[in-house]
Formats: C-alpha cells, structure tokens, sequence
C-alpha cells in the first residue's frame, strides 16, 4: 500500500519502499529542467530520511546547472516566502508534512513562492516520466550557497501584517507543539516578535515524531490535557512543516482543525473584505461567514496548487482549508503557521476574548471524518460506483469538481481519493449529528461493496 506517489505538486512516498534515490534524483533533474537551470532554494525538515533526501535533490539539480541555495532545516512556508526574497526561479521542500512516520516528500514551489501550479507541474512530470532531462556541461560551475540567515526579514514582515502592539499588550502564554519538526528552532524568533510567554511542547528537533503529526483533536491531547494547569491562554498543534495547525482552547478543548480556517476568516472579513477561496469538503462555517460578510465564496479541488491558482485568479482576500491550513496572500503564497497563530491571537487581543469565547461565536456543525486504506485503482472504481448510484444522493445536489460531493439543505457528505496517501477519505457534516453519522455510514457501506 505505500506506494509511490506523483501529482503535479510534488512526489510522496514511503522510504526504503516506494521512494528510492534514483527517483528523487530524476524527479530533481526535472524540476531544474523545468526551471531553465535558474536558482533554486532547498529546505528540509527533520526527519531521518530528509538528509538523504536532501543529497539526492541537491545531484539532481546540480546535474541540470541550477544554482542551489541550501537553507537547511527550514519550515515550508519559510521557504516559499524567501523564494521571491532571494529572486529564485523556485524551490524544493523536502517533508513529510502532516504524513506519520517513514514517509517523506518533495513539494515544488513555482517562482511566485507559490505551490507550482498544476499546469507547470504536469510539465515536470512529462520530463521526469521521459527522462528528457537539459544536463549541465562538464564545464559548467557548481554553485551551492548556504543561506540559513532567512528567518530576521521573514519574522519583521510578519510584522507588518499584524497588530503587534495589540498582541503584546495581552502578554499571552501560549502552548506550540511543532512534533520535533522544522519550526522548533524559530519559535523563540515567534514569541519574541510578538511579546509571548513560550511554552514549547515536543518544541526539539528530531527525526522521531513524539505524536501523530497531523494537527487534528486526537493529537492535541497531551496539550489539551495540560494547557490550563499552565494557565496558557491558547494552544497550537503544528504539522512538521507548519503547514497546518489546530487549537486547544484555555479550557483545554481540542477543537477540530476545520475552526483554523473560520476563526481566521471571521477575524480578517470583518476588517477587510474580498473573495475568499477553499476546497469542496472544508466546512459549512466558511460558507456561513462568506454570507454573513456579503463576499464570493470559490471552491476548488482539495489542495494548496488548486487554492493558491484560484487565489490568483480571484486576488482573493484569504484561502484555506478545513485540515487546518490558510493562506493570506497579502503576506506569502503559503499555507503558514506562523501566520494562523499571529491572526488568532490577534483577533483575541483585538476583541479582547479568550479563544473560547472565539469558538463559541462560530456556527457550530457535527462533522465526521473517516478514511478507507485503498490503492489509487481501487479508489477511483469506488467512486465511479458512487457517482452512478443514484439512491447515494437522495435528493441530493451532487458536485463532482473532486469525488463526490452531495449537497442537502441541512447537511452534506463528500468522498474523493486522496492524493497525499493511499485512503480514500469521507467526510459528512450537519446540524445534526445522528444524520450525519447514518449518512457517513451509509457512505461507506457503498464504497466498501464497491471495493
């Protein structure tokens, strides 16, 4: 089941399965084919395998001309941003991200600092697939340049986007838990940039990951659990790329990770509005709030390279997704966790309220996610049968931008392949909690025959 797997942003898989060096070497060679031997960033997060990843990446570049610029142990959404910085024609983050243990990954970023774009992606992966790679002469210098000293001018215009006077007048003490991953060694930065009183969790770096890294209420619950015996005021739960984060409350709640992107989309639309943009299972909350606030609502297929080109295309306000993830396209093309954590305590030092009470001005929703391990075949024939069993949608309004997707008044459910593992993933969510529990259900059993 941990297979290999390719998609127009990047390359996944399984080390010492599915994700052998010659692969990653190829893969490189593309991107830097792709790229007209221009500069290109590197980073990489703390995982065992990342060094060997790193090597291999380094050869395929260097092996198409491209002048490296290694910034090491380095966050994502760090990385994105310096790519325009040090006007590179893109980058490669080497991370598991939000992936358990033993996997890893090469996520390509396009010269804006953006995830690449699927058009441009679909280009390296034709490269890679012919192997018609544009190799360096003999003659040719190899330039690899270290530049760790990012982070000063990332943190000083994070800044910039924020109200720092508001947040450091609160004097917050505030929980991060970044599993060991690449943020460990910029929090410091982070507290200080925004008068905070640290308490870091799981907060040194290392290859071995303390907790599932996937920032969600199950792996909130060693923080949850101690949150208000330190009497921090919130919590915050990171994947190892710190592209996704989820919250524990100063009551220690472990609120679900689809609350990151409303509690940033309710705080930003009140003050400045615009089109925002999300994926077709992020949660109702967002379409609340777009109404609320009077703005387009665009949907798109699930992932950063979709919400970022409809970002674009929109010059939307925000983005995000309901795994816990959010772009502000006025600072970076990221989806970054420095960012979420400054624009929530933020609209707690605005509004002056506790992250609970935040919560708690939210609509609330029961929603369900549950996952099926199957392989990529077998999940695509799962969901042709769905799309063709019309007592699946009951009277439903049915979406088919990615899966499928059935709409009813009070509740939807969707169902769609993965492109990050090898699962097919449902998610149901309604006002009530038993529907959305029989609809989930019944969803499955579909799939399950289909199987």
């Amino acid at each position: 089941m941990n297979r290999l797997r390719l998609a127009s942003f990047g390359l996944r898989g399984f080390v010492g399965e599915s994700l052998p060096p010659a692969s990653l070497i190829d893969y490189a060679a593309a991107f830097g084919t792709y790229s007209e031997k221009g500069p290109i960033l590197v980073g990489r997060d703390t995982r065992y395998s990342s060094p060997m990843l790193h090597a291999a990446v380094v050869a395929g570049l260097l092996g198409t001309g491209c002048k490296v610029f290694d910034l090491g142990i380095c966050p994502t959404c760090m990385l994105q941003f310096s790519t325009t910085q040090l006007k590179a024609q893109g980058a490669i983050s080497i991370s598991g991200g939000h992936n358990g243990m033993g996997w890893n990954a090469l996520t390509l970023i396009g010269a804006d600092g953006g995830v690449l774009e699927p058009v441009g992606g679909e280009s390296v992966l034709d490269c890679f697939h012919a192997r018609n790679f544009s190799m360096a002469s003999s003659q040719h210098p190899i330039e690899i340049v270290e530049a760790s000293a990012f982070a000063p001018h990332y943190f000083s215009r994070l800044a910039e986007h924020v109200n720092v006077d508001a947040i450091r007048s609160r004097k917050f003490r505030v929980l991060i838990d970044p599993v060991g991953g690449a943020g460990c060694a910029y929090l410091e930065t982070f507290a200080k940039t925004l008068g905070l009183q640290l308490v870091p969790i799981n907060a040194t770096e290392s290859g071995y990951l303390a907790r599932e890294p996937e920032p969600r209420p199950r792996s909130a619950l060693q923080m949850a659990s101690i949150i208000s015996h330190t009497g921090g005021d919130a919590g915050f739960v990171l994947s190892s790329d710190l592209g996704r984060v989820s919250i524990v409350t100063e009551t220690g709640e472990p609120a679900s990770e689809e609350y990151t992107f409303s509690l940033i989309a309710s705080h930003r639309l009140a003050k400045w509005t615009g089109p925002i943009v999300t994926n077709v299972c992020t949660t109702r909350m967002i379409d609340d709030l777009a109404k609320h606030h009077q703005v387009p609502l665009v949907k798109t297929r699930v992932g950063q390279a979709f919400i970022m080109s409809a970002v674009n295309d929109m010059q939307a306000a925000l983005g995000g997704e309901g795994s816990g993830s959010v772009v502000l396209p006025a600072f970076s093309p990221a989806f970054d966790g420095f960012m979420m954590m400054a624009l929530i305590l933020e609209s707690m030092a605005e509004q002056k309220v506790c992250l609970s009470e935040l919560i708690r001005s939210l609509p609330r929703y029961h929603i369900i996610k549950r996952s099926i391990p199957c392989d990529s075949h077998d999940a695509y024939r799962a969901i042709e049968a769905l799309k063709e069993l019309s007592v699946f949608a009951e009277d439903g309004q049915i979406d088919l931008t990615d899966g499928v997707r059935v709409d009813w008044p009070d509740s939807w459910i969707h169902v769609r392949n993965s492109r990050t593992q090898q699962l097919l993933r449902v998610i149901a969510e309604g006002a009530d909690g038993e529907e959305v529990e029989q609809r989930a259900e019944h969803a499955i059993r579909v799939v399950q025959q289909a199987l």
